[in-house]
């Protein structure tokens, strides 16, 4: 791979980066940086603004092109960033009309996370979303930039850190291309994504740009983030109306959206075997929601479901035991429905299916056993409830009060008339058998 580095002389931050970028190769050698691990990188110096670079400004073999610059903002505050660059409306600081920039997803995200691990104190570390050219590189390019005052620019520990992001570059093979809709110009969601889970931003819009979306500017935002395959919207950043008008666009191309949420849990796995899992937890008949337990395996998605009955006698008042136990063995997903409430249904792998049916089988039958009146007879367990009866009471002459909480508490009483009422007196009792294949 071919990577080059674009600086403009005029640009006083890019010029120091580029320097610092020098003098850090100079004094470790190129193999101390992931950089250079199988690339080749080339170097080129512009004298006018980066914004109205040419296309022959660069490498013209690159595959990849790393612009380093400053950053500078009607509401200044020390940064560290990276953006990809385009104009989704009128160009008004380089560029073409309507024209967005081929973007590197994955290596956005890697400079963001070096930005984080070298950042100096005092400054903050983000995603800009999409606001300036050039838009006409014929290669995937991106912007990386201190910011955002003459002071920040040339303040050595800042473009140093700065160098460092992109020498220490070295993208993950699982990063998911996304595109990102709604928030500010720093991009506050969608940094926290790039910097904390394996969402890897291309192109993001502006919460004032989202309202006026085509799906022809969606579709360019695809296509020139790597493809994108989801995308995040910043629901809090936007009104109903842009909510839906976004929606209806994913929709109709095609496109996930995936939620902050749903990103921190494809942590624990590939989005291959999350995509998996979602489709067989649809294929179930029920609208679940999935939690993962420790790493979820690369291996064929399967299904483990109880008895409902057996199953909130278990873990329908208490479900710390159960918890504590996927905890333990990994590699499974509790689920609940959209109100929250814990289902009987378990995803894991085929592998390991057998294993935790037996597992869940044993820990319910424990835990009802332990703290409930049942038996166990061949393969069916026989649950006895007991309900305290009000009707019954008041009949019997027990009137309301502290009197029902004795009763209800296991305790005889005796009335002013001198007749004793025994707790089972105003019990109704009843039995639920639950057959569990294989309990035997």
């Amino acid at each position: 791979m071919i990577i080059d580095i674009l600086n403009s002389e005029i640009d006083p931050a890019g010029r120091n980066i580029r320097l610092a970028i020098d003098k850090l190769i100079e004094e470790n050698g190129k193999d101390a940086y992931p950089l250079f691990n199988g690339n080749e990188v080339t170097f080129h110096t512009i004298n006018e603004r980066i914004i109205n670079a040419p296309a022959s400004a660069v490498n013209p073999d690159a595959d990849l092109v790393i612009v380093v610059s400053r950053h500078s903002s009607v509401n200044p505050v020390p940064v560290l960033t990276v953006h990809p660059a385009g104009n989704y409306g009128v160009a008004q600081l380089g560029g073409n009309d309507g024209e967005l920039g081929r973007s590197a997803p994955a290596w956005m995200k890697s400079v963001l996370q070096n930005h984080a691990m070298f950042v100096p104190e005092g400054y903050r570390v983000s995603y800009e979303i999409t606001h300036h050219g050039p838009t006409d590189f014929p290669m995937p390019f991106f912007f990386v930039e201190v910011g955002s005052t003459e002071k920040e620019w040339n303040d050595e520990k800042a473009y140093t850190a700065v160098a460092k992001s992109v020498l220490y570059a070295n993208p993950s093979n699982d990063s998911i291309p996304m595109i990102g809709f709604g928030g500010t110009h720093y991009a506050v969601r969608q940094s926290a994504i790039g910097i904390e889970t394996k969402g890897a931003m291309g192109h993001m819009m502006h919460t004032r740009d989202v309202g006026n979306a085509t799906s022809a500017i969606v579709s360019q935002m695809i296509e020139k983030s790597g493809p994108a395959v989801a995308a995040h919207v910043d629901r809090k950043a936007l009104s109903k109306p842009e909510i839906s008008h976004i929606e209806s666009i994913l929709k109709e191309l095609g496109v996930e959206e995936l939620t902050e949420g749903d990103l921190l849990k494809i942590n624990h796995m590939s989005y291959e075997m999350w995509k998996k899992y979602r489709n067989i937890a649809a294929d179930t008949g029920f609208d679940l929601r999935l939690f993962p337990h420790g790493d979820i395996l690369d291996d064929e998605p399967s299904v483990v479901a109880l008895p409902d009955d057996f199953f909130s006698a278990a873990f329908g008042k208490n479900d710390s035991a159960l918890m504590d136990y996927l905890e333990s063995i990994g590699g499974v997903f509790h689920t609940t429905n959209t109100s929250g409430k814990l289902m009987p249904i378990f995803l894991t792998n085929r592998t390991n299916c057998h294993n935790l049916s037996e597992g869940l089988i044993a820990l319910s039958i424990q835990y009802i056993t332990r703290t409930q009146d049942s038996l166990v007879d061949g393969d069916t367990i026989i649950l006895r409830r007991k309900q305290f009866d009000a009707q019954k009471a008041r009949k019997m002459g027990v009137p309301n009060g502290p009197l029902f909480g004795k009763l209800i508490a296991g305790e005889a009483i005796t009335l002013p008339d001198g007749k004793t009422v025994n707790p089972e007196d105003v019990t109704n009792i009843s039995t639920i058998s639950v057959k569990i294949p294989g309990l035997e």
